[in-house]
């Protein structure tokens, strides 16, 4: 019954309130996915030449790569498409607009690159927000992203992290500032085996100073190795 009446009520707020994509603004028969199927389908996947160890897009192959080059040699990571406009519109209406299905788009995409790139991990760990921020947005989107990419992969969503102090948001800053930004940020919950594989879940990468923080505090902890996971990564060298 509760379902029903869900289905009634969002078909009465499309009549009332036409939805619209959030990328282009055309007009949708359907609220969800919010997204049209041309932007759907305009979502660009990271092309080659790409680090192998960070998924960044080189110009050369033989480039050595400037994301990475500071990362414990048990991190890599792979992203599902790159950060500029659809998924940059995704991303924005998940974080500040509250559009948390979108968080299946996300997934989708991320678990068809799982696949992809033979990146299997043996359980999921959101990246985590600070208790000040998270009361403030009322979700964390990288947990949401996590519980529907759980779904898709058949593995489990561990909170095992925590943010250990509030951090200004890293929109607008440098590679070094941001780095500085979160650099000890996170503490770790708990600890798994040594054999086991984590993802570490996000939605969106730049210089990648978040995953190498919020990963090292995991191989403190014994990790043996970090896959990062991200719906979108910045390949615009410049993005910070």
């Amino acid at each position: 019954m509760d379902n029903i009446l869900a289905g009634v009520v969002e078909f009465a707020t499309d009549l009332l309130l036409p939805p619209r994509c959030v990328h282009c603004d055309d007009r949708l028969a359907f609220a969800r996915p919010a997204v049209c199927s041309l932007c759907i389908s305009r979502l660009e996947p990271l092309g080659d030449p790409r680090c192998a160890r960070c998924g960044l897009v080189l110009a050369h192959r033989a480039m050595v790569c400037w994301r990475c080059s500071d990362w414990p040699a048990e991190l890599t990571a792979v992203a599902a498409v790159r950060y500029q406009g659809v998924a940059e519109a995704i991303v924005r209406a998940i974080k500040y607009g509250g559009w948390r299905h979108l968080a299946d788009i996300c997934a989708e995409k991320m678990a068809d690159t799982i696949r992809l790139r033979g990146h299997q991990p043996d359980l999921l760990v959101p990246v985590p927000l600070h208790p000040l921020r998270y009361r403030e947005r009322g979700f964390n989107q990288a947990r949401l992203i996590a519980d529907r990419l759980a779904m898709r992969i058949d593995r489990p969503v561990v909170n095992a992290l925590e943010r250990s102090r509030t951090t200004p948001p890293q929109v607008g800053l440098g590679r070094a500032d941001r780095v500085a930004n979160v650099s000890g940020a996170f503490a770790r919950r708990r600890s798994f085996e040594s054999s086991a594989t984590v993802g570490l879940i996000d939605d969106v990468a730049t210089s990648g100073a978040t995953l190498h923080a919020a990963a090292s505090a995991l191989i403190v902890g014994g990790t043996g190795r970090v896959v990062g996971v991200t719906f979108a990564l910045a390949t615009d060298r410049n993005a910070g």
